[in-house]
């Protein structure tokens, strides 16, 4: 199964667990799932987990992840938020990995299944801060039942994040494989070994989803034009940036251009 780099359209969501399977992907968020019937078997960075009632995993940004099989009666809570929402966090959540990512129900104590249960009761409608308030709360006690270690201890599969890591970074930039493994200090076999067996994708599809992403957020202003999106992500020319959006989204850069800008907001639509 190939990993995917998921760009999400929004930077805070609290509601329910997906009830389907998902494959492997990895993202700029934090995700937290908390199962409360059924049950969820999951990868996280390279590991298995079996969810049951009551357990709650949590992945740290661009850290593997899949969903690959829900029970029938598989109910439960998702939330995905980028690591600088609540900045006491931010700083844990860029240096650090959970020593295990899973908090079994024995452990997890009795206050984070209410908090959680009074965030799926928040109405859609009801004001942000309220949201980021429970959330704050909830982070609080998950992240002290987790023990920590820092990003880059050094064994293989630190190893594997530190190169998602350094594309993330670089991605908009001249990347090559040769040059992330110069800058990782490793040899270029090692790389591709890496990113054969861990995410099973081509380094330069990667690349490219990661550099659509970041046009998709470019092209939300409403001042820039399409050159300046594609030079902004990293590519050359116009031709390479077409094919590369279309294969990634499924359109062309200015029919999508054109619908965001169509239903965006202004004096002209209100």
């Amino acid at each position: 199964m190939k990993a995917f780099f998921e760009a999400r359209d929004t930077s805070l969501f609290v509601g329910r667990m997906t009830v389907n399977a998902f494959p492997l992907h990895v993202h700029e968020n934090v995700e937290i799932a908390y199962v409360r019937s059924g049950t969820c078997d999951m990868q996280i960075g390279g590991a298995a987990f079996q969810l049951r009632p009551g357990d709650l995993a949590i992945c740290f940004p661009l850290t593997p992840h899949s969903y690959d099989r829900l029970s029938g009666d598989c109910q439960g809570f998702a939330a995905f938020f980028l690591p600088d929402t609540i900045a006491e966090f931010a700083n844990t959540f860029h240096r650090c990995q959970p020593v295990e990512p899973v908090i079994r129900r024995e452990a997890l104590g009795e206050e984070i299944p209410r908090l959680i249960e009074r965030l799926m009761e928040i109405p859609s409608d009801q004001p942000s801060p309220v949201r980021l308030a429970y959330l704050h709360l909830l982070l609080a006690h998950v992240l002290s039942g987790l023990r920590l270690r820092p990003a880059d201890d050094g064994n293989e599969r630190d190893l594997a994040a530190r190169v998602i890591r350094h594309i993330y970074a670089h991605a908009c930039e001249r990347i090559t494989l040769d040059s992330t493994a110069r800058a990782l200090g490793i040899s270029r076999s090692h790389l591709s070994h890496i990113f054969a067996q861990q995410y099973r994708v081509n380094f330069r599809r990667f690349i490219n989803a990661i550099r659509i992403n970041k046009a998709l957020v470019l092209m939300r202003d409403p001042l820039v034009n399409l050159t300046q999106v594609c030079y902004g992500c990293g590519y050359e020319n116009m031709r390479t940036f077409r094919r590369a959006f279309t294969q990634e989204t499924g359109m062309l850069p200015s029919e999508y251009l054109r619908r965001v800008r169509e239903y965006a907001p202004g004096p002209e639509n209100g």
